[in-house]
């Protein structure tokens, strides 16, 4: 965004188309009072202001600078045929400086646009790979009586929300707490909920002994007031009250979440757990929310995994901000008994976001393969690479089962709409 806010906007630019010829008038007239416009000059030199201006602010503005200039030819006696030809000759000048603007400010915007949606996909793959990572060795290392790792862990609790239709009762959120007990060293924290902006929080689950919620804490006081997490490192000792951190998420709807963290042990209080917190607690709420969001989906297909229609609809929420979120590549595959040899051969290829569906239609059968944050080259790699090895491991099978594939881009459309045209129950896309 920074891009955006540097460039030019189209509406500026009139402050200087003004006064920059009236100075350059008042100034000229006053040096050389025969020739204000320096016509005898080798060089138009006061050319180069409706040129600068074009070039910055695009023509209107510079129309107007060339007008000011020309306004002197109403009290100097240019000869009529040299400011006809130096007038034409300016205006010239702007009309191409104007359309050289006109054209750079859409190439830098659009260059601008698309750094920003790399930014948004870098940092949803950064927050994967950071879970990733942390659940290599601090897990097993602190969960001494079931060591799991933060995968098995968070797959549990996926499981659960799904089971729930995404609702955090108070059972799913005091197994998150526990959690992160276990991998932060949360020794007193609570949970909250609030239903609108004047409702007063309720307790959904506690962890530890829990003191009474006080809303002019700090901390608390700047999340909420702020809408965003906060914590106590800008804080001086003595501003220190209850909470060493509060995290906030808000949905679209109203609700909020907050997460009051009252104690951790010592060597657990670091900048490092703080952020392994706000992570895992804004990906539950976020997963919480598609799942509510995804049961439209499950209730009409009801063969649709869970994973699909949540990862499904978060992209389609996310195609109505940025464009190119992925693709969903279509197999139309023959309902024989060598189509499932296929499909578990496609699922030991698919790569770590991927996910599958396999939907018995009136024309046989159809597996979709969801591509999050692909390209059209991702797209066509991931088919290069599929169905050769399929082809190489077992040809006469993929010969008898494959009819025909496409890959389909995800857009902003009403998840039913694309996910029906997908499955050609209506119009195809």
């Amino acid at each position: 965004m920074g891009m955006l806010t540097a460039l030019p906007r189209r509406s500026e630019g009139w402050l200087e188309a003004i006064l920059l010829p009236i100075g350059a008038l008042l100034l000229s007239n006053f040096l050389r009072p025969h020739d204000p416009l320096l016509f005898t000059q080798g060089f138009p030199w006061l050319m180069l202001i409706p040129l600068l201006i074009a070039l910055r602010y695009a023509f209107l503005p510079a129309l107007a600078s060339m007008m000011i200039l020309a306004s002197n030819f109403l009290w100097h006696p240019y000869p009529l045929g040299v400011s006809l030809e130096l007038a034409a000759g300016t205006l010239l000048v702007v009309l191409i400086a104007a359309e050289f603007s006109a054209y750079w400010f859409r190439r830098e915007t659009g260059r601008a646009l698309e750094e920003e949606i790399t930014a948004t996909r870098l940092r949803q793959l950064a927050d994967d790979l950071y879970v990733t990572r942390i659940s290599l060795d601090r897990l097993e290392q602190s969960l001494l009586y079931k060591p799991v790792s933060v995968r098995s862990a968070l797959e549990d609790l996926r499981r659960s929300l799904i089971a729930n239709r995404g609702i955090l009762n108070q059972e799913i959120v005091s197994r998150v707490l526990y959690f992160l007990n276990q991998l932060a060293g949360l020794q007193v924290a609570a949970w909250y909920s609030r239903s609108g902006a004047n409702a007063h929080p309720v307790l959904l689950a506690s962890f530890g002994d829990v003191a009474a919620l006080n809303e002019l804490d700090p901390v608390w006081y700047h999340a909420v007031a702020q809408s965003h997490s906060q914590n106590i490192a800008g804080l001086d000792l003595a501003q220190i009250q209850q909470y060493l951190s509060v995290h906030v998420h808000r949905e679209e709807v109203g609700v909020a979440y907050y997460l009051a963290i009252e104690e951790m042990s010592f060597f657990a209080i670091s900048r490092e757990n703080l952020q392994i917190v706000e992570v895992l607690f804004q990906y539950l709420c976020n997963y919480s929310n598609a799942v509510q969001f995804s049961q439209q989906l499950l209730q009409r297909w009801s063969d649709c995994p869970p994973e699909f229609a949540v990862d499904f609809l978060q992209l389609q929420r996310l195609a109505k901000i940025v464009v190119h979120v992925g693709f969903c590549v279509r197999y139309v595959l023959r309902d024989a008994q060598q189509a499932e040899a296929i499909v578990r051969s496609m699922e030991n290829l698919r790569r770590g976001l991927d996910v599958l569906w396999l939907h018995r239609g009136d024309n046989g059968l159809y597996l979709l393969v969801l591509l999050p944050f692909s390209g059209q080259s991702a797209v066509e790699g991931y088919l290069r690479r599929v169905e050769t090895q399929i082809q190489e491991s077992c040809p006469n099978d993929w010969e008898k089962v494959f009819q025909r594939r496409d890959a389909l881009e995800l857009d902003g459309r009403d998840a039913v709409v694309q996910i029906r045209a997908f499955l050609e129950e209506g119009d195809s896309p």
